[in-house]
């Protein structure tokens, strides 16, 4: 998962796979501030039935790698399974 900011502004979320001359994204949302501090997420380009989505590199600002936080979230909304918060050394 990595992190995509766009010369529009968009910054996506999603598999990312780099070649000479465009970025290929897949399993992309949008992200979107809701509220102050708060973000939400609408799957990349919805109204399409595309799974990936080849971007021309002028587009790209930056590729970056997200918190570990936000990549939870985004597999938890995926894949339908919720990890656990993380906890220190547990000792008995």
């Amino acid at each position: 998962m990595k992190l995509i900011r766009l010369t529009s502004g968009e910054e996506i979320i999603g598999k990312v796979a780099v070649s000479d001359t465009t970025v290929t994204i897949s399993d992309a949302f949008n992200m979107v501030s809701t509220e102050p501090g708060k973000i939400g997420f609408i799957p990349f380009m919805a109204y399409s039935s595309d799974t990936q989505f080849e971007v021309d590199k002028s587009h790209v600002l930056m590729i970056c790698t997200p918190v570990d936080e936000l990549v939870d979230q985004i597999r938890s909304m995926t894949s339908g399974i919720v990890t656990p918060p993380k906890q220190g050394i547990i000792t008995s």
